[in-house]
């Protein structure tokens, strides 16, 4: 079984990583693509990395026209002309796109809001990907679109199965890249195989304004040395187990956006319980039923569907929860950290 590209001989922390390696740095210097990259058509084991490393990158996976169909749509959200994203006011007519975008770190559920989005859950080489490594039923219930423009904060080391519980651990996520991901500019990085005990290890609030507002899982048996860097062209996809530890970094390319469209799928023999049930409904047959399927048939349709979430902007500000330019959003975000250390 192939293991990913070692690229931290003297055991480097990624920020020390990222000083030194320009975009590309951490691919083979052959120019070919590193250990778990893939291109269509797929013949080689595909399924095998990604249960062995918990990820697996499709390199070139989308066309140049469907990537920059989806940032002209992106565009359109982070303008919110027409007020349907939740979370941020229309943008002034007189604001440029440039400034439009930068107000914006991420827009849950897009694929809620146009054709274009919805048509992005199921492109076929990320269907055909997802039915090797789920199952031939594939459902989706979740999109993010992910803007990050220069200077915005990345997300600390967590699991998405915090976030979305899943009966069979089969939770996976389908990162499509935008724009080239770079060390600098805040690419994904993984901790390889960190799926595979199958624990969901503690979380903690963080003071770190390198990250956004979401919780910093810790305690678990792997440093920053550790990971690698998943650095990807314009139109590839990285898919990731539920389980597997991953982080970002700042965008800290001197100008530019990272942009990506991140979706979550899961077998649809599964059950979803990921929000809490009436008072009717147990936990364990508990189903959350706004999805869309994707590949397959669904054995639960006879549930039918709901439509339960709603577009709305994530909190971000310029990282550890706060506006860091802030005074004021400053000194509350030091009294929370000074009353959680005072409980610790």
């Amino acid at each position: 079984m192939t293991t990913p590209v070692s690229l931290n001989p003297d055991r480097l922390a990624p920020d020390e990583l990222a000083g030194q390696l320009g975009p590309w740095g951490s691919w083979p210097e052959d120019g070919s693509l590193p250990n778990g990259y893939f291109k269509n058509p797929l013949t080689e084991d595909v399924a095998g990395f990604y249960k062995e490393n918990g990820f697996a990158v499709l390199h070139d996976a989308l066309s140049a026209a469907e990537v920059e169909e989806l940032k002209r749509e992106t565009l359109k959200l982070c303008r919110n002309d027409d007020g349907l994203v939740g979370g941020i006011a229309p943008a002034d007519p007189a604001d440029s796109d440039l400034a439009a975008m930068q107000r914006v770190l991420c827009i849950h559920f897009p694929h809620k809001l146009t054709e274009v989005f919805h048509r992005a859950l199921a492109y076929k080489p990320m269907v055909d990907l997802l039915t090797q490594v789920i199952s031939p039923n594939v459902k989706c219930m979740q999109s993010m679109l992910f803007v990050k423009a220069s200077g915005k904060p990345g997300q600390a080391w967590h699991q998405d199965e915090d976030y979305i519980p899943t009966r069979d651990r089969s939770l996976t996520g389908a990162w499509i890249a935008l724009d080239d991901a770079t060390v600098e500019n805040g690419c994904l990085w993984v901790l390889p195989g960190s799926q595979k005990r199958g624990i969901l290890w503690p979380q903690k609030f963080h003071f770190d304004n390198r990250f956004d507002c979401s919780r910093e899982s810790y305690d678990f048996p792997w440093d920053d040395a550790d990971s690698v860097p998943v650095e990807v062209k314009a139109g590839s996809i990285v898919f990731f187990n539920g389980y597997l530890l991953h982080r970002s970094l700042p965008n800290r390319a001197e100008t530019g956006f990272r942009r990506a469209l991140v979706n979550h799928y899961m077998s649809a023999e599964s059950l979803l319980p990921w929000h809490k049930p009436d008072e009717k409904t147990w936990m364990a047959i508990a189903d959350y039923r706004d999805i869309v399927m994707v590949a397959g048939k669904d054995p639960y349709a006879y549930k039918g569907t709901v439509e339960l979430a709603k577009a709305f902007v994530r909190a971000g500000g310029n990282g550890g929860c706060a506006d860091w330019n802030d005074e004021e959003q400053k000194q509350k975000a030091a009294e929370v950290k000074n009353r959680v250390l005072s409980n610790v």
